[in-house]
This record gives structure tokens, C-alpha cells and sequence, in this order.
């Protein structure tokens, strides 16, 4: 969960009327934001992660115009076409490939809108942007620039500028070791040899992405026009950013300029469009409701809607959070209100009981965590690269995803073992030794009618200077004292283990996982550069066989 502070008033002066306290806090929470009531007109709002779009009390207004029925549909925003080109040059290929920008005139900046806009810029630096690795953004003064822009890398000691909140001139490598943001980020570039810039056309330094701005192009209330930068690892999660910076602008009366990037111009604005079936969103929804109703519904949540066949709804170029009918089935019964609908119990056996593999599971973090090991949770989406790619194994036939969002996210693990190593490379800057596990499903491929099932795994790996077989092989003895098992080690040599340094484990005659030392290629992959050793199991298999 992401939390904002926001003034009661100018959400209402956004808003276009009055709102009591009382349905803010009740029917306003419905709509995936919840309202904390903090102290005066100053309120806590705490944002669900899937709506980036509302981390901005402009966006937050935007919405509820369509929740309390003041304004529905798809709000419509106009871009300009503008004249400043942005050019990309080759070299930012290795270390931020992607950016997008805007320009936005026009605009009354107070001092509480600029609060608001950096809040928001923060706030997706978070979410969105994973701490800014994934994504950073950039506000600057036009009027103190000369475009066209570059966005370039260059070596740390090539180009110097005066960081924002300072005085004294400084070079990249500079920023990095002394000034606060650069030690608080330099985490992500640390394995590069050179750094992303973007300049203007007299080769000044609008910023250092992803860690400060040039003082040069502070924004402050005298600044009507504003350049946006959005530079990152994903194409779409930086278009989509930008799509949420400037129509949050939009929303304070500003205008769009388009900016041309390499042929493209963005931001690109245009809606998106999935056909909602009438009788399949009544199926799933329960509610007996008629194809205009639906669309009516479907309008409060800042949808457009085109009747034919079938419901045609346009989608908003800020959200992120919708792929499917389903999640448009979502926003129709948010629309109706759940308080509006009359529970029913299920004519189905309620009596259950916790599966015997989450029992076993729960003992086995115990264990582990009585090793000093730290449990994590990752996701269960990956892709082909981080499955197999950099794990130097041959691919496999695995669940993919049809139209995946992103590039991060286009299969479903099958394995834990890179999860954890990506867990280990974004944690490298902290101390060693480090000790990290998680007992979680993966999906395995099968004969069965649904073509897939779930499996419960574990995997524990530690990394240190000098860290070997013999250690994890420890581990492995924890586990069976206190599970009171007996595994047989037999050599087995794997495409991501050290030559001679791996097995697999075998249980009453069945291979139910493997151990090794982490080969140093795939170390060179993952970007790690201390020695890791670790297991993998089928906990499943093993509770069965016990």
C-alpha cells in the first residue's frame, strides 16, 4: 500500500463540490482508496498498489467525479503536437534503454500544487518505479532550457552539474559517494561503466536520471511550463508513468505538448479497448442487469462506452490495472456498491481444514528461520530469461501468458531458484553473510483437463565470500534431523551449478529436489559477485513420502 496526504479542500475544489467527512470515510473507501481521517482538512488516503492513477489528489478527484456521479465517462485530454525532438543515443541501451517525455504550459503552480506534484512523483518512484530502478522521473523549468534534448550515457567523471538543493558544482561520480540522493541510489548503477544524462541543446544537464535533477531547472511557482522526463527499464511502464504525470497536470487546467522521441510522439493519450460480454459479466458478477445498466456502471468508473453486440469500453491510457473482463467486472460491482448486495451462502460443504503440505510447510520456515535464514516472498510471474536465460538451462515447456503487460512478467515460474537469486542481487548492497528462503507454489505443465497444477517448493540460498557445498549440505542436515528424514545425495552434474559441486536428493527412491554451488557464469548473469551455494525441494513430494 502506497499513502498520500491530502487537503480535504482542494480535493473538493477539484472535485467540483462539497463532500462530508462522513461518506469519504464510508462509501468513499469502495473505490480502492481508503480515507483515514488525520487531523483538520488533512487526510491519510491509502492507495492500492494496482491504481498508481490514484496516488495524486488530482487523480483521486478525477475518480471520484465519476463515483459520486458529478462528471462520468472517459475523460477526454488533448495533446498538442509540439516541436522538441528528444534524441536517444545507442549507448543508453545497456543501462536505461527507455524514456519518455512531455511538455505541459500553462499552469499556476502554488506552492501546495507543486507539494502535490512531487508527492506523486515520489510516490510512483516507489510503486511503480520500484525504488527508481524500474523507473525515475524527471520535472523541470522550460523556460530555463534550450531544447532539442539528448539522452545519453557518459563516463562519471565526463559531466559535472550543480545537484538540486545545492550550490557547488559536482561530477556524476561525485553525486554518487557524497551527495544524499546519489548514496541513496547508487545502488543502480553501481555495475555500469557509464552513467544516463539528458542535456539540451547547449549541452547543460537537465538531469541524472535516476538520481537528481540540475538546480538549473528547479520547478517553483514562477514556473508555468514544465519538460517531464521518464527514463527506464520497461517501454510501457514509462509511457504509462507519463501518461499519469501529465493528465494529474491536465487536471490543474494545463496544456500538452507532445514531444518527439525517435519518430514517436508521446505521450500517447489514446484509449484502449475490451469487449465486455453482457452475459458473462452477469455470470460472474451475479447481478441480473441489463446491457445499458452495466454501461452505466461501468461510466462511474471513468470508462467509455460503445453499445453493439457486446459492450465496447474504452479504457483510460493512466490505468494500469486492466487486462481482462474480469477486472472490468471488478469496477462494475465497485460501481453498484457491495454494500448493495445481498449476501448469499454458498449450497456447498463449508467445513475445511488446512491442507496437510501448508501444515508441513509452516514447520518447515520454522526450521529454516531457526537457521538465520530470512523467508521471502516473490512473485510467481517471471519470464524465459530468468527461468532459463541466465540460469544457463535449456528452456522448457511452461505456462506463458497470452498478451503479457510487460517483459518482466510473460510466464510462470517452475521453479524458486531464480526468484531468489534476483532476491539476492537487489539485496547485495546490504552485509554479508546473507541467508534467504521462501516455501511458495510454481506451476509444472500436466495431462490434466486444466493442462497445469500447482506445486509447493522450497529453496534456500546463502551467499558470502566463501560459502560451499559443505554449507548448504548443513542445512540440508537441519532439515533432516528435525523432519526426521533420511535423503540420499547422489552426484548429478547441472547447467547452473559448478562442475563437481552438485546432487540431487532422493527419498525412499524419489528425486525430490537438488543442492549445489552456483556456477560462475550464472553468478556473472544475476550480476553477483560473492560465491552462492543452496538447495531446491519438492515439499509436496516429501510430505508424501514421509
Amino acid at each position: 500500500m502506497a499513502y498520500i496526504e491530502i487537503d480535504k479542500k482542494e480535493f473538493e475544489e477539484l472535485l467540483g463540490e462539497k463532500i462530508s467527512s462522513e461518506k469519504l470515510e464510508h462509501e468513499a473507501s469502495f473505490l480502492g482508496a481508503h480515507w483515514n481521517h488525520e487531523e483538520g482538512d488533512t487526510w491519510d488516503v491509502e492507495v492500492y498498489p494496482n491504481r498508481p492513477d490514484l496516488l495524486s489528489v488530482e487523480g483521486l478527484a478525477r475518480a471520484y467525479r465519476g463515483f459520486f456521479n458529478i462528471d462520468k465517462g472517459l475523460p477526454n485530454y488533448t495533446v498538442n503536437e509540439g516541436e522538441i525532438n528528444v534524441n536517444v543515443d545507442s549507448s543508453v541501451e545497456e543501462v536505461r534503454p527507455y524514456i519518455g517525455g512531455a511538455v505541459v504550459r500553462e499552469l499556476e503552480l502554488t506552492e501546495d500544487v507543486i507539494d502535490n506534484l512531487i508527492q506523486l512523483q515520489e510516490k510512483l518512484h516507489q510503486t511503480m518505479g520500484r525504488r527508481r530502478d524500474k523507473l525515475a522521473i524527471g520535472l523541470h523549468d522550460l523556460s530555463e532550457l534550450d531544447p532539442d534534448f539528448t539522452y545519453t550515457a557518459v563516463k562519471p567523471d565526463e559531466v559535472s552539474l550543480i545537484p538540486l538543493g545545492k550550490s557547488k558544482e559536482m561530477q556524476l561520480g561525485e553525486i554518487l559517494e557524497n551527495h544524499e540522493k546519489g548514496r541513496d541510489y547508487s545502488w543502480i548503477l553501481e555495475d555500469h561503466e557509464k552513467y544516463p544524462i539528458i542535456k539540451d541543446s547547449e549541452d547543460r544537464v537537465l538531469s541524472f536520471p535516476p538520481i537528481i535533477n540540475n538546480q538549473l531547472t528547479e520547478v517553483d511557482s514562477k514556473t508555468s511550463e514544465i519538460f517531464i522526463d521518464v527514463t527506464g527499464k520497461d517501454k510501457q511502464t514509462v509511457h504509462t508513468c507519463l501518461n499519469i504525470i501529465v493528465t494529474a497536470l491536465a487536471e490543474r487546467g494545463g496544456r500538452i505538448d507532445s514531444v518527439n522521441i525517435e519518430g514517436e510522439q508521446l505521450p500517447d493519450l489514446t484509449s484502449s479497448r475490451i469487449e465486455l460480454e453482457t452475459e458473462y459479466a452477469k455470470n460472474v458478477s451475479g447481478l441480473e442487469l441489463s446491457k445499458e445498466e452495466i454501461g452505466e456502471l461501468l461510466e462511474k468508473m471513468n470508462y467509455g462506452v460503445k453499445y453493439g453486440e457486446e459492450i465496447g469500453v474504452d479504457i483510460p491510457s493512466y490505468r494500469t490495472d486492466v487486462m481482462h473482463q474480469y477486472d472490468l467486472i471488478e469496477d462494475m460491482v465497485i460501481a453498484y456498491g457491495y454494500k448493495n448486495i445481498e449476501p448469499e451462502i454458498p449450497e456447498i460443504d463449508q467445513i475445511s481444514e488446512q491442507k496437510p503440505v501448508e501444515k508441513f510447510t509452516d514447520v518447515v520456515r520454522d526450521i529454516l528461520v531457526g537457521v538465520g535464514a530470512m523467508e521471502t516472498q516473490t512473485y510467481i510471474l517471471s519470464n524465459k530469461d530468468k527461468l532459463f536465460g541466465r540460469m544457463e538451462k535449456e528452456e522448457e515447456e511452461i505456462a506463458e501468458m497470452d498478451n503479457a503487460l510487460t517483459s518482466d512478467y510473460t510466464a510462470v515460474r517452475n521453479w524458486l531458484m531464480p526468484s531468489q537469486l534476483e532476491v539476492l542481487k537487489q539485496n547485495k548492497h546490504h552485509s554479508y553473510p546473507q541467508k534467504f528462503f521462501e516455501a511458495a507454489d510454481v506451476v509444472e505443465l500436466d495431462s490434466s483437463s486444466v493442462g497445469a497444477r500447482n506445486v509447493r517448493k522450497l529453496v534456500y540460498l546463502e551467499s558470502d565470500n566463501s560459502v560451499d557445498f559443505t554449507d548448504a549440505k548443513q542445512v540440508i542436515q537441519v532439515l533432516e534431523r528435525d523432519l526426521g528424514l533420511s535423503f540420499e545425495v547422489k552426484t548429478d552434474q547441472k547447467p547452473f551449478f559448478k562442475e563437481n559441486r552438485s546432487a540431487d536428493l532422493f527419498l525412499n527412491g524419489k528425486k525430490v529436489g537438488f543442492i549445489g554451488e552456483i556456477s560462475r557464469e550464472v553468478l556473472e548473469n544475476w550480476e553477483l559477485e560473492k560465491e552462492v551455494t543452496g538447495f531446491e525441494l519438492d515439499l509436496e513430494k516429501i510430505q508424501s513420502l514421509k
